[in-house]
């Protein structure tokens, strides 16, 4: 292995930093959802999520529009794939109003939790440290969205102010598996966007765990 990919992989992953930190504005979402209830988080969510959706979609007619919506929205940080469809935070809206919809309120804020914290981590750790591929993720990665998804989920299950309601009181094991749920979700190429499938297959998890 030459010098130069040596010092590239121990490289700190600046750019994807950056990524991350501008993706991480999400996380208002579950901490202010604690503060209202589920109707009210709705009727706020949903025409933010059609308003939002819509600007993604019509910058790719308005050439004006798109050039507002990269300094505005993306910053120029968007992936190849975002230049041609929806971005990450689209996906993430539209997952989160879902999850709103579907689970339960303590089950929604532990699994936006989930998506937004340990995928950030992941992200970084992969791209700075990562050398064993696996699809198109590295094994560096997901150990740190697994490990980093445990922490979240003991830290949800204390009561703690700033993470609401216990996610499943007393039932850790279950979070364990929901957090297994997304790592595999967020390694396994899918097809969709992991903003929409990590929320929900970690909250489709945890609610078993409800039912159990």
């Amino acid at each position: 292995m030459s010098k130069n990919r040596i010092m590239n992989q121990n490289k700190v992953p600046w750019l994807e930093i950056r990524r991350k930190m501008m993706h991480t504005w999400p996380i208002i979402i579950p901490i202010a959802y604690r503060f209202v209830s589920k109707e009210t988080a709705f009727t706020i969510m949903l025409p933010i999520c059609a308003i939002y959706v819509f600007c993604d979609i019509f910058r790719h007619f308005h050439e004006g529009f798109r050039n507002l919506f990269d300094r505005v929205i993306t910053s120029h940080f968007l992936r190849e794939h975002e230049k041609h469809g929806l971005i990450g935070s689209s996906y993430f809206i539209f997952g989160a109003l879902l999850a709103i919809i579907i689970f339960p309120k303590p089950v929604t804020i532990a699994s936006l939790y989930i998506l937004i914290i340990c995928d950030a981590v992941a992200a970084i750790v992969g791209t700075g440290w990562g050398r064993i591929r696996i699809f198109a993720k590295t094994l560096e990665g997901s150990i740190a969205f697994f490990v980093s998804g445990i922490a979240v989920v003991v830290l949800a299950l204390q009561d703690k102010p700033l993470w609401g309601q216990s996610a499943m009181h007393d039932h850790l094991l279950w979070g364990v598996l929901a957090v297994l749920g997304a790592t595999l979700v967020e390694l396994i190429p899918t097809g969709l966007d992991d903003n929409l499938t990590i929320p929900l297959v970690a909250g489709g998890i945890m609610m078993i765990g409800f039912w159990v």
